[in-house]
């Protein structure tokens, strides 16, 4: 049966009452009314509340306030019923006050049954209209909560594909309980089965995580047999590899294999798509190594994080100086200028009040350019006479203005001594791919980045800058290729997966396949 239409009278008199009550008995609408009647401001407040009634008959004159008053209260309170008001004093002064609380219609006694009849199958139809808005509303709600997974995947698809975010967006990743509502821990999993039929069943494991860490879960499929894990931060999720081992435990107990890479925790929109991409190319240079593995991907703690200085809060001072290291780690000049011009505004601001603060910020600078001339191999010769001069250059200003003539010489001076690193990128490269081809079996991101004398994250930055490809695409491509070199001898593909570093032969065979065509089987009866 359809819910009734609630009508709340409020009304002093009892004879005005008992007759709002007998127009409403005879009223014929679509829908059947229940009627309740209160007499003073109090009484409507709390049964308004209460009672949540679809329309209010409202007297402005009632005991213990008056209506206008308790109205603004309740509106202030979140409610929205429809209003209509009946008065027969001030009647222009509190229509003035009526519409500016939202009320729906304003009748002046006494009114005709004809006229009272016509307004309120106005409100009913307003009434009819807000119920069905909100079915649709909670239609579309259930469905997106019963897909969460699919929403989230289209949304995070449409990031790490640029496109610009919409009011919407962030009104959908809110019902869905992501940032930047809510905080999140972020999780990849990459799983793999042994036999090809079994893949369907990786959605099952996907349910299984849902089950097991609780409805407020996100888990969304994503690429190459893998998905991502979505919790929010207000679980308990003090040790984010305890969460990784369960979820490890999950997926071998139905007999998978699997790896899980922790992502960090996510606060904004803005964060989204390069942690994804961060994970995503995390699962995928974990498999060179095997399975069973746990990585914590470039995680920075929340706790015991003290809160910046003043010095240190100044906007852009943090921003200013990266930018300046980036311009020297990447080589792009037109960066370091724009850094440099940003810093030299922030550090002005320091220095009128403390010069030797904004020295040792600039210090703090140089240091970090002097890590990153070493790092490209320019000559320490240049490096150690460029950071004595600085330190000695630094003892002598006393003012804004000479602090940042020093600064200003000691970036350009550093971009010389950069130019003494003759291609250092490519070099890089050229000693990581012998690296690569010499251990392709056992190769991983790290043990490159150790032996050619680099952070992991910059190593896989210049893979993109000099070759245009990731690390983990290298690297599967001098897999590939030694691969079909001993599938061309003769060797079993269970074999040549193994002596090339994939113990799993089913994902083995899917990639082969995906780099060349061909399965490996296939690849090697063609040889013959």
């Amino acid at each position: 049966m359809t819910e009734p239409y609630r009508i709340l009278i409020v009304e002093d008199e009892p004879l005005e009452r008992r007759a709002l009550e007998m127009t409403l008995a005879s009223l014929v609408t679509e829908e059947p009314l229940e009627v309740r009647s209160v007499a003073t401001a109090p009484d409507f407040e709390s049964l308004a509340e209460s009672w949540l009634p679809d329309v209010v008959l409202l007297d402005i004159r009632i005991p213990g306030g008056d209506g206008l008053t308790s109205l603004r209260a309740l509106r202030g309170r979140g409610f929205s019923s429809h209003v209509v008001v009946l008065t027969a004093f001030d009647v222009f002064q509190y229509a003035q006050k009526a519409m500016g609380l939202g009320v729906t219609s304003f009748l002046v006694k006494p009114v005709s049954e004809g006229t009272f009849t016509e307004t309120l199958q106005k409100v009913f139809q307003g009434v009819a209209e807000k119920r069905n808005h909100k079915a649709q509303f909670d239609e579309i709600r259930d469905f997106v909560e019963r897909n969460r997974g699919a929403f989230a995947m289209g949304i995070i698809q449409d990031l790490l594909r640029e496109k610009g975010v919409e009011a919407s967006v962030v009104g959908i990743m809110a019902s869905l309980g992501l940032p930047p509502a809510r905080p999140c821990y972020l999780f990849g999993v990459v799983c793999l089965a042994e036999e090809e039929d079994r893949k369907g069943e990786q959605i099952f494991l996907w349910e299984a995580f849902e089950r097991t860490l609780g409805p407020e879960v996100i888990v969304v499929p994503w690429r190459r047999s893998s998905a991502l894990l979505f919790i929010p931060s207000g679980e308990a999720i003090a040790e984010p590899d305890f969460v990784a081992s369960r979820l490890l435990g999950i997926i071998s107990s139905r007999g998978f294999e699997a790896n899980i890479v922790y992502g960090g925790r996510i606060r904004r929109l803005e964060e989204l798509a390069p942690a994804v991409t961060q994970v995503e190319e995390g699962l995928e240079e974990s498999l060179l190594s095997g399975t069973g593995r746990i990585v914590m991907r470039d995680v920075v703690s929340d706790e015991g994080v003290a809160d910046p200085s003043p010095v240190l809060a100044q906007p852009g001072l943090l921003a200013s100086q990266a930018q300046i290291v980036e311009g020297f780690s990447y080589g792009q000049p037109e960066q370091i200028t724009r850094g440099s011009r940003a810093l030299a505004d922030v550090l002005n601001k320091i220095a009128f009040q403390d010069v030797e603060l904004a020295k040792m910020l600039v210090l703090g600078l140089m240091g970090q350019i002097c890590q990153v001339l070493l790092s490209l191999k320019c000559d320490s010769g240049s490096v150690r006479a460029w950071t004595r001069r600085q330190l000695l250059n630094l003892l002598a200003p006393n003012t804004p203005v000479g602090l940042n003539r020093i600064f200003s010489q000691a970036l350009d001076q550093a971009w010389s001594v950069r130019g003494s690193a003759s291609d250092t990128g490519s070099m890089i490269i050229e000693q990581s791919l012998a690296y690569i081809r010499e251990h392709y079996e056992e190769v991983t991101l790290e043990s490159v980045a150790e032996a050619v004398h680099v952070s992991p994250s910059y190593l896989s930055r210049l893979f993109r800058k000099v070759l245009k490809r990731r690390f983990v695409d290298e690297v599967k491509a001098i897999r590939i290729e030694r691969a079909k070199s001993l599938l061309a001898q003769g060797h079993s593909v269970r074999d040549v997966a193994i002596s090339v570093g994939y113990g799993n032969i089913a994902y083995f065979s899917t990639l082969f396949r995906q780099m060349t065509g061909r399965s490996p089987s296939e690849y090697r009866r063609d040889q013959e």
